[in-house]
């Protein structure tokens, strides 16, 4: 024997006092947890790299390193297999069992000795009294996964033989009567198997993650699972695919990536708002003049993220995009998620179904979408540091008309007018300056002027990690720049922090978590209608001299109309400061017992300010104006959990017992300002002489109880139901609670004896189903009280300003219930290479919450109450993944989804006598269009005509549903008809490309709405190239579009407003967009020692690089407008390092 002896080693803004003291909060515990890291970093912890070096030279520097005796004999190294292994940082014995896999040795620690000895000897145990070496008939140990925690329900049979038994909650087992000189397999679902030789106490086995994606595991309601056991329809997507994407708003990085999500950019202005939708639209939403878009609960870490997706600017800039869906409410403006970086987020879940929502009751009845970020990991403390700069250009600009074809056309307008352009202002149909007075072979690209500049953008991200195994840490910090596209000085800024430090006691017992995320983003914005100018005449005089004074007057001819410079003169600031943080605090009482409390706080400010400087007017009768707004959105969650594993009946049951309390609080303020004297004061509202306040407040209070069990029995057969009762404050006295609940089962089939034996070629198989209720309390604070408003532009009576009614008291006011049905079935082929999730669901939402107009006898002119309609959405989601190639140098793997979903609406009782008669019809989609079916234009005068109810042609049909004597007919719905995603991912020796491409079709308004909505062909603004040889011109012409007109008072136009109420402006929307392009190569070994660093490498990524389309003018994204900024193609060319 040999005993070798190793020797020792060793922006400016007020900020509220709650963030001040979370940040001290989080700030005392953070360094408290670092001391322990660093202090529990020493203890037995190695670390190698090295290639083709023989065992037994790496086990004495694992002995040294470790301050272990290693004992050993050299003949049992003659026939081990040399080293490849690189770790840092890792426990000694998960050190051992990796340099030992594989080999025919094994190790005993005893006290400060390894012994090192061939597998056929019995393996010697510290731990084992010396009467149990002598009994050969009992085997016992222990199963964890590779950080040491126990495996609980993890199988152990004797190889060719039907003996097993599982392991506890502990992750222990014993044998008895087996002999010792057999081999056990060891296997728990996710995870590789392992067959090790039995002999007494074999003491703890390891076993590694198995990179199946049927074993993923994934973020659920207050925990997590893998995929494999999994009943609820969740998913999720990771760090990587929302690193592949140059987004600054982390929801744009989800966009075609998973089945049943819907999400899509308002706009292309550096942070704005992306809308987000689960499943289709189930309400029928609280206001009759628009119709609602639902969107899902949005949780990070835990806490429910104070301001939603709601957007946090109430002034208008140029973010503030056109309602462009047909009258549907959507939230536009800046996004709160802009404050959340996405290199700082690990993983994205997204909640579908009752199984997956129903234990968060009336907050998830449009799904949930669970955001985690990242933590720290043990080992040596590393910096990964990552930059890039991005080159960002509008992706699909609409192609407008030159000088040349804009005065042709105007031309010819004047002349099927029968009029003559006419310089004098007083020739009310004949005035054209811009035939007359303008330069006629002068020619600006207008468009390229106010949204074609290139511009360069910033993002920096660092992140220092490190710990031992029970203390981790993590601190990141990021900055990013994003300039717009138009002219002038505006911008996005954020910064961002995040801190994650997790400790375990020495008895594991005990864990804490904290997590905490700062976010401060600095908008610098302009007056949205700045963006008009893009349809300004191509022959249009300079509006800015140069030396940079706005133009008023050309010739005579005013220009303060066109001169969308006086727009971008008016500045609109915002600064938005967002914290969110976690508090996670675990104690084992008892074996599989485990009480916890999760406390959260999540607050977003945002502070606005608009100028309407003097200087930006026509000097004639400029006023400077100001405009001031305060947002505070802030929720406060604290939870309670007790966490119950036991092994019983062959199976596992798991129970969770918890309660919720939240206090929401939503606070906003607008305070108008006129008559400043001066430019120079317009940063403050003391310096207007007149103001016109404006101020809510918002108060909401919820507390729930929830429990959810699951057992599974032989790893096969799953049972979950999960149960919660909500109190909410938005409903009246007896009707504060609602009961939610679901139930959901699943078979794993593959594992049963016949379907291996008659299907080898399947790996997995898996059928779910589930059935449950989620709720909805969607609805404003206080909607069940009589409400009264203060009448605005109103002289105080008597010193009191008057008020009048506006909700009637509804003490019956309650929950709308949502029932969902999910059947999934999941299937893996071929060693698991190919993957196939089918699953149809069907949705109903009913007791809709609605806001009721009331006849003015009543007194009051509205009510919230429930309404007895019920939505239905059923469809279809498919899911792909696939390893095509996976070798030494080469790797091809695939994703795909597709969606089909259809929205009806069922039931609706008494609707032809309700407010909603000309708005909804049962059996159609809630997205239904009710207008005038379009027939075409007559080649006889050029006009547009339509049918009228009986199918009669007509220039003026009748306003009102047919059922009611109108003309009025469905002419469509916008629902998405289908989306998807379809993603390849390739690996070359260090090279790396991924492609991901998303497509969508739809019916949605096109180019021809937003022509009218805008002017109309011949009006003295740019118009797409597109009408050019589609416009009626003379008798017999088969066009698309009517004759032009000249002016605002042509005879031509009576037909314009009938026309954008009927089929003919809407159209099949269908495109495929290359979403993300991404190439990395990662630095070989030589590189990084040569430059001193661990790890890095450079990329170059690319997002909507280009978009294959039958849509005519403009994006698809953004259907029924020309001036909203289209979305960027960006590129971005990075580097990342590690330390």
């Amino acid at each position: 024997m040999k005993y070798k002896n190793k020797p020792y080693r060793t922006g400016r803004g007020i900020i509220s006092p709650y963030i001040f003291l979370m940040m001290k909060l989080t700030i005392c515990i953070f360094f408290i947890s670092i001391l322990g890291a660093m202090g529990g970093v020493t203890a037995q912890r190695v670390h190698i790299d090295v290639k083709g070096v023989p065992l037994q030279k790496v086990l004495i520097d694992i002995g040294k390193q470790s301050k272990h005796i290693l004992i050993y004999d050299d003949k049992d190294f003659k026939d081990a297999k040399k080293v490849n292994q690189r770790f840092s940082n890792k426990d000694l014995s998960a050190a051992l069992d990796l340099l030992l896999e594989g080999q025919s040795l094994q190790y005993t620690i005893q006290g400060k000795s390894i012994m090192i000895s061939r597998k056929s000897k019995p393996a010697i145990s510290a731990s084992m009294p010396i009467d149990e070496l002598i009994v050969q008939s009992l085997i016992k140990g222990r199963v964890t996964n590779d950080r040491g925690e126990p495996l609980v329900g993890a199988s152990i049979k004797v190889k060719n033989t039907k003996i097993g038994t599982t392991t506890d909650d502990e992750g222990y087992f014993v044998l008895n009567n087996v002999e010792n000189s057999c081999v056990l397999i060891i296997s728990f679902i996710g995870y590789l198997d392992r067959e090790v030789n039995g002999a007494g106490d074999i003491g703890s086995v390891r076993l590694r993650l198995n990179d199946n994606p049927v074993d993923e595991v994934q973020v659920i309601a207050y925990g997590t699972e893998s995929k494999r056991l999994s009943v609820g329809a969740v998913s999720s997507v990771s760090a990587d695919e929302i690193a592949r994407q140059p987004v600054t708003n982390p929801l744009l990085a989800l966009q075609g990536q998973v089945a049943g999500l819907a999400i899509s950019a308002t706009n292309g202005v550096p942070g704005s708002t992306a809308l987000v939708q689960v499943r289709g639209q189930n309400t029928l939403g609280t206001t009759l003049q628009v119709k609602p878009y639902d969107q899902p609960l949005f949780i990070i870490d835990g806490v429910p993220f104070a301001p939603q997706n709601v957007n946090i600017n109430q002034l208008n800039n140029l973010a503030t995009a056109q309602s462009f869906n047909g009258g549907i409410s959507q939230p536009t403006g800046l996004s709160p998620f802009n404050s959340i970086n996405p290199n700082d987020i690990e993983s994205i879940s997204i909640l579908k179904d009752a199984a997956a929502t129903s234990i968060y009751g009336s907050q998830a009845a449009n799904g949930v979408v669970l955001i985690t970020t990242k933590r720290g990991k043990s080992g040596k403390t590393t910096l990964d540091i990552n930059l890039n700069t991005q080159f960002n250009s509008t992706a699909r600009p609409s192609r407008l008309m030159n000088t040349q074809q804009y005065l042709q056309l105007r031309r010819e307008a004047y002349a099927i007018d029968g009029l003559v352009p006419s310089d004098d202002p007083n020739d009310y149909e004949g005035f054209a300056p811009d035939l007359t007075i303008f330069e006629q072979d002068k020619y600006t690209n207008w468009q390229k002027i106010i949204t074609g500049k290139m511009t360069r953008n910033t993002d920096m991200h660092a992140t220092l990690s490190g710990g031992s195994a029970s203390n981790t840490f993590l601190v990141a910090a990021g900055y990013t720049s994003s300039d717009y596209n138009y002219p002038g000085d505006f911008s996005d800024k954020r910064f961002t922090l995040h801190s994650a430090i997790h400790n375990t006691s020495a008895n594991d017992r005990f864990t804490l978590d904290l997590v905490a995320d700062y976010g401060y983003d600095q908008n610098n914005s302009a007056n949205y209608q700045g963006r008009q100018g893009v349809l300004l005449a191509p022959n249009m005089p300079d509006l800015v001299t140069p030396n940079g004074d706005l133009v008023w007057n050309y010739n005579g001819y005013p220009l303060e109309v066109q001169n969308f410079y006086s727009s971008l003169m008016q500045p609109v600031y915002l600064q938005n400061y967002n914290f969110n943080s976690s508090l996670r605090i675990n104690y084992k009482i008892a074996k599989g017992l485990t009480i916890g409390t999760n406390v959260g706080f999540s607050r977003s400010n945002t502070d606005e300010r608009s100028e309407n400087p003097a200087r930006s007017q026509n000097p004639s009768f400029a006023e400077a104006s100001a405009g001031f707004g305060s947002n505070v959105s802030q929720a406060i969650n604290v939870e309670p959990q007790l966490n119950y594993n036991l092994s019983i009946g062959g199976g596992i049951l798991t129970a969770l017992l918890g309660g919720t309390y939240k206090k929401v609080t939503n606070d906003a303020y607008q305070v108008e300002g006129y008559g400043y004297s001066n430019d120079n004061f317009l940063g403050s509202i003391i310096g207007a002489t007149d103001t016109y306040p404006f101020e809510t407040k918002n108060l909401f209070k919820y507390s729930a109880g929830f429990a959810r069990l699951k057992y599974i029995y032989d790893q096969k057969y799953i049972l979950e139901a999960s149960g919660r009762r909500d109190g909410s404050s938005n409903f009246g006295p007896g009707r504060q609670f609602g009961n939610f609940a679901s139930i959901g089962a699943a078979w794993i089939f593959s594992e049963e004896k016949i379907i291996r034996d008659l299907v080898s070629f399947l790996g997995y198989g898996k059928f779910s189903g589930s059935y449950g209720t989620t709720g909805g309390d969607a609805s404003k604070a206080y909607s069940y009280q009589a409400l009264y408003e203060n009448l605005s532009g109103v002289l105080p009576f008597q010193g009191i300003k008057p008020a009048y009614a506006y909700n009637l008291y509804n003490p019956d006011f309650s929950w709308a219930t949502k029932k969902s049905l999910n059947l999934a079935l999941d299937l893996s082929f071929i060693d698991n290479r190919i993957s196939v999730n089918t699953t149809f669901y069907r949705n109903r939402q009913g007791n809709q919450l609605v806001d009721m107009p009331l006849p003015v006898q009543t007194g009051f002119t509205r009510v919230f109450g429930n309404l007895d309609a019920l939505v239905q959405n059923k469809g279809w989601e498919f899911t792909i993944m696939s390893s095509n190639v996976k070798n030494d140098n080469f790797s091809w793997s695939s994703t795909f989804n597709l969606t089909f979903n259809r929205n009806k609406l069922l039931d609706f009782p008494d609707l032809a006598s309700s407010a909603y008669a000309n708005k909804y019809i049962i059996g159609q989609p809630t997205s239904i269009i009710i207008g005038y079916k379009y027939k075409g234009v007559n080649p006889d005068t050029g006009l547009y005509e339509f049918y009228d109810k009986d199918g009669n042609t007509t220039y003026n049909p009748k306003f009102g549903m047919a059922a009611n004597g109108g003309d009025q007919v469905p002419i469509g719905n916008m629902d998405i008809k289908y989306m998807g995603g379809i993603g390849n991912n390739f690996t070359y020796k260090d090279f790396g490309l991924y492609i991901f491409c998303q497509f969508s079709s739809s019916y949605s308004p096109n180019y021809l709405s937003a022509l009218y909505t805008s002017d109309f062909p011949g009006a003295p603004t740019n118009q797409p190239v597109a009408i050019l040889d589609n416009y009626w011109q003379q008798p017999g012409d088969d066009a698309l579009i009517q004759r032009l007109a000249s002016s605002y008072n042509s005879s031509s136009l009576r037909t314009i407003p009938i026309f954008t109420q009927s089929d003919g402006v809407y159209s099949n929307n269908t495109y495929l967009r290359v979403k993300t392009v991404a190439l990395s190569y990662t630095l070989p070994e030589r590189i990084l020692k040569h430059i001193h660093v661990k790890g890095g490498g450079i990329y170059a990524n690319a997002q909507n690089l280009f978009t294959i389309t039958n849509y005519k003018v403009g994006d698809p994204e953004q259907p029924g407008t020309i001036t909203a900024l289209p979305l960027q193609r960006i590129v971005a060319l990075g580097l990342n390092l590690k330390f």
